[in-house]
């Protein structure tokens, strides 16, 4: 059975609605009357512009105006100077100096060095005008050393002492020959003498000819054995380095003799000869200390 007034296929009743009928304001009279004052005092204020706000809406289709126009009255003008165009020097360069040539400074003459000179020997540097005594290049100085007349090789080295010198000149080992000495003592001692003296060059010197072969007891020829010693004097000087000459080279015979005119005993050079070794000598020493001449 079914609880609510409802059929019992599970439909309801259907009722009619009715709706309470709308009531009528009192209050739409004062309504219409205050929208109506609204309007009005809305068109009066439209009326009236105003000066502050007021645009004028454009008119789609203007009315032409004749406008007048003010023509402007001409000033006249302030008449401006002519300007008188005044020409503007245009510097004219000057020439510059030409730059001077310089004067070449000449070169001063220089002093000639003077180069120191010892030397070791024997009669044939101690005689009389001999060619150390006439050696004239003021470029060479002497400063002494050993000469002594007759002396061998070892008597020689025993006189020696050190020199500050430039140049050593070793002339010695005649005498020895006398003695039939060795080449090899010989060159020993003077090989010696080289070190003790200390010299910063050396030459050696080729003894001179000799026209004695025939030399005391053992009959000993003087003028063969200079000949073999000039050889080894030149071996070692070259071995060693030092400065080799010969001197009497441009007067000696080819057997290895004196010409009568430049020796006074055979063994012992004129003072003219003398004077011919000096001059090469001093050439032989600047050629050891300076070097030779292009």
């Amino acid at each position: 059975m079914c609880s609510i007034p409802v059929s019992c296929t599970g439909s309801f009743p259907r009722r009619k609605l009715i709706l309470p009928a709308p009531q009528r304001s009192s209050r739409l009279p004062l309504i219409a009357a205050t929208t109506s004052v609204v309007v009005i005092a809305g068109a009066l204020l439209a009326a009236i512009p105003n000066a502050a706000t007021a645009v004028e809406a454009p008119n789609p289709n203007p009315t032409p105006t004749d406008v007048t126009t003010a023509t402007p009255v001409p000033t006249p003008a302030t008449p401006v100077p002519a300007v008188t165009p005044t020409s503007v020097p245009v510097a004219t360069p000057t020439p510059s100096a030409p730059t001077p040539t310089p004067t070449p400074t000449p070169t001063p003459t220089p002093t000639p060095t003077t180069i120191s000179v010892t030397y070791a020997g024997d009669s044939l540097t101690a005689m009389d005008g001999s060619w150390m005594r006439q050696m004239n290049d003021r470029t060479l100085t002497n400063v002494g050393g050993t000469a002594i007349g007759g002396a061998t090789t070892a008597r020689i080295l025993e006189r020696s002492s050190t020199k500050d010198a430039d140049a050593l000149v070793v002339m010695a080992g005649t005498n020895d020959l006398r003695y039939a000495y060795s080449s090899k003592s010989i060159l020993r001692n003077i090989n010696k003498i080289v070190q003790k003296v200390d010299a910063r060059h050396v030459v050696i010197a080729a003894i001179a000819p000799s026209n004695i072969t025939k030399y005391g007891k053992q009959r000993i020829d003087r003028r063969k054995q200079g000949e073999i010693l000039n050889r080894d004097l030149q071996n070692y000087a070259l071995t060693n380095g030092y400065l080799f000459v010969d001197p009497w080279a441009a007067d000696r015979q080819l057997n290895g003799g004196w010409p009568a005119s430049r020796t006074s005993d055979g063994v012992h050079p004129t003072v003219a000869m003398s004077k011919k070794v000096a001059v090469r000598m001093q050439q032989a020493i600047h050629i050891a200390v300076e070097g030779a001449k292009g």
